[in-house]
């Protein structure tokens, strides 16, 4: 339920701030109508649940990716990853970009499919990852941090009390990183809490001697698991590696569509956010 009812605020923030042409707010009303059509299936509605499945068959993306999402857990229909899969692929070739961000994370994670960071790069429109550093990323928290790391933090004025009773972040959660290449940890971790949703995190590493917080202005949002929507490059600027953001648009093209990730490149001692060429 949590990508169907993150699907109707996006879908109602659309229908509010739709231009006043009545095509825009027709169009919002009926993507509005069919996620709660989706909605109703999902909460066991017979007749609902014929109507998606008779609309995915009929190739509207919308409904593919539901059912897609309804075989990946089960919602009414028995949890089967082969034919979640297929239903996500139909949807992303009928267009549905939520469909293939699902795709690039199911390869990511190796959910349902063999685990393949070049297939998640290539759904995700990442340039080519670097398989090692990828495989190697590991899941910390703070307590795993070095001294100098925590102090860094400490200044930054993150959260990263380690005893609840002091005011520890709900988010512990990091991930180390080698974007160095040379075994070096660096680490992308939570630095602040969100009102709702995922962190605010940072990237820092040791640099000529001392600690550094080397994120891009724009920031970094987000924390799941060990580099992921953290997608690290096999190429790299001034000795470390580039990064794709597969859930971070670089240059968003009318409404509802983006052209390509955002990709970070590591210039005059931080990262820095460049123009992404959409990888096919």
């Amino acid at each position: 339920m949590f990508r169907l009812s993150w699907a109707l605020v996006l879908c109602f923030l659309t229908l509010t701030s739709a231009s006043p042409g009545q095509n825009g707010v027709h169009s919002a009303s009926a993507e509005v109508k069919e996620l709660l059509l989706i909605q109703r299936a999902e909460k066991g509605d017979a007749q609902a649940q014929a109507e998606v499945t008779h609309q995915a068959e009929a190739g509207n993306p919308q409904a593919e990716a539901a059912l897609g999402d309804n075989y990946e857990y089960g919602f009414w229909v028995p949890k089967d990853h082969t034919q979640a899969l297929a239903w996500y692929r139909k949807a992303a070739e009928h267009g549905d970009i939520g469909a293939r961000e699902i795709i690039g994370q199911m390869y990511f994670d190796g959910k349902g499919v063999q685990r393949d960071f070049a297939e998640a790069a290539r759904w995700f429109r990442c340039p080519k990852p670097s398989e090692a550093i990828l495989a190697s990323c590991k899941e910390i928290t703070y307590e795993d941090l070095p001294v100098g790391a925590v102090q860094l933090l400490q200044k930054m004025k993150c959260e990263v009390a380690k005893d609840v009773r002091e005011g520890r972040s709900n988010y512990d959660d990091g991930s180390a990183v080698d974007l160095s290449g040379n075994g070096k940890p660096f680490y992308e971790i939570c630095c602040s809490e969100a009102a709702h949703g995922p962190c605010g995190a940072v990237v820092i590493g040791n640099i000529d001697g001392g600690w550094k917080d080397l994120t891009e202005k724009r920031g970094l949002m987000g924390f799941s698991g060990a580099c992921n929507g953290f997608l690290v490059l096999d190429s790299q600027h001034n000795g470390l590696h580039d990064v794709c953001l597969p859930d971070s648009c670089s240059t968003p093209v009318g409404n509802d569509t983006c052209a390509g990730p955002e990709i970070w490149q590591f210039r005059d001692h931080q990262y820095q956010s460049v123009p992404s060429a959409p990888q096919k």
